[in-house]
């Protein structure tokens, strides 16, 4: 495997500016983003640059008990979001590439659940069904150091809070407003990026919330739900003493194979929710070309969501996915995972991103997580940092601040490969 390589000169350059920045929350409530000069001499002249990309929209879709929750902010140049750094329009380079997916009528959102809901409901239709077609389409550059920073930083912002008078709309079912429900206590949210043609939009999916990865913690309990459903063999069933987060788990090593698929497909977790949003994002830009990103339990969340509509997918230090997409029955187009467009970046220092956090003594399972899953779908593409910056092997290295000053430090992107040696639960039976 070959890993990207490195220079210390950058890291003394920009490392303490980016973690700065992504650290300190602005005093001034108001500001707008400047205009960005464009002829950076930094940038990949190879590439195409959309015009600079900007927040547009915040998602928050609810679960647990508020599933039909759905809400949409729009955001304007003036707004502040809590903790947010004031940016100049994210610039992302972007390369042409043909592209095997679903006709645009089968992959259309409405038409794509009716089809996946026949499949999850055992009605017989099969991946035989779809009718693949190749297409030429703009895709992330994700050979372009600048470009991997741009969207990093793009999924910190998915972190970040919401003024306490900001307009929400109904998308989805009216919600009660006197309801205790608040903006940071369950579901999903997803921040809406759009360049300014409107012709490209990037949907930054926000990443697990606990204390234990560093960000808000406030979050935690739906996030670590869903974690345990999609990161685990069988229901996070990895001791006696834990308390499983579906009723799927049969006798020793053996697990019920439509239970699991039921609870990931449920109603109230994560990945409907992720339709929902979807769906609502190509709503509002019916023509624009769509890109996913997240991080951690986002940057899953947006591989699910990139596998199902196929779009291409950029996602950062994200638990291997590959066996919840396999059991929500997601469209896998008949092509090898290299001319994959779901780009998966880690670094050998994050043990999650490497499915290395499981056991008795490590912090996942202290923390009540069941991280038990090895495979990545699509490609993934390593940042040798053990080798190369001789970082331990630590939760610290998981942090989005960290990816950031990561990729800023090294001279080219890490390389993308199929992990074709990777097998998932090879212990368990499911029946």
């Amino acid at each position: 495997m070959r890993f990207a390589t490195s220079t210390t000169t950058l890291i003394l350059a920009v490392g303490s500016t980016i973690s700065t920045a992504l650290q300190i929350p602005i005093s001034n409530p108001q500001w707008r983003p400047s205009t960005p000069e464009l002829e950076d001499p930094n940038l990949n002249t190879g590439d195409v640059y959309p015009p600079g990309f900007t927040l547009r929209h915040v998602f928050h879709h609810g679960t647990n008990a508020h599933p039909g929750l759905h809400r949409r902010m729009d955001v304007s140049a003036e707004m502040h979001l809590t903790g947010a750094p004031p940016h100049a329009p994210f610039l992302l380079g972007a390369v042409p590439r043909t592209a095997t997916r679903l006709r645009k009528e089968q992959r259309a959102p409405k038409a794509m659940e009716a089809r996946l809901a026949k499949v999850w409901s055992r009605s017989g239709v099969q991946s035989e069904a779809y009718d693949w077609v190749n297409e030429e389409i703009l895709t992330p550059d994700v050979e372009d150091p600048q470009t991997l920073v741009a969207l990093a930083k793009m999924t910190a912002d998915a972190y970040v809070g919401v003024p306490d008078s900001a307009t929400w709309v109904d998308v989805g079912v009216p919600f009660n407003q006197s309801s205790r429900f608040g903006w940071d206590s369950t579901g999903i949210r997803g921040h809406v990026f759009a360049d300014e043609t409107n012709s490209t939009v990037v949907v930054a999916i926000k990443g697990t919330s606990s204390t234990m990865f560093d960000n808000d913690g406030v979050t935690a309990p739906s996030d670590k739900v869903n974690d345990n459903l999609l990161f685990s063999c069988c229901c996070a069933r990895i001791s006696y003493m834990w308390k499983t987060v579906c009723d799927c788990y049969d006798s020793t090593y053996t697990c019920k194979q439509d239970c699991v698929e039921d609870a990931l497909y449920s109603e109230d977790k994560y990945y409907r929710a992720l339709l929902d949003m979807y769906a609502n994002t190509t709503a509002l830009y019916p023509d624009a070309n769509v890109w996913f990103t997240g991080h951690s339990l986002g940057g899953s969340m947006a591989a699910l969501a990139g596998r199902t509509y196929a779009v291409p997918t950029v996602a950062f230090e994200a638990p291997p996915e590959r066996l919840a997409a396999r059991r929500l029955h997601l469209p896998f187009p008949p092509i090898p995972e290299s001319e994959s467009m779901i780009w998966h970046f880690g670094n050998t220092a994050d043990p999650i991103y490497m499915g290395v956090c499981n056991g008795p003594s490590s912090l996942c399972w202290m923390g009540g997580y069941a991280m038990e899953t090895q495979c990545h779908s699509g490609m993934e593409c390593v940042y040798d940092t053990v080798a190369d910056k001789k970082w331990r092997v630590s939760m610290s290295s998981h942090r989005i601040r960290a990816v950031v000053d990561m990729i800023e430090s090294y001279n080219t992107t890490a390389s993308c490969i199929v992990n074709d040696e990777c097998q998932d639960c090879f212990d368990w039976t499911f029946t």
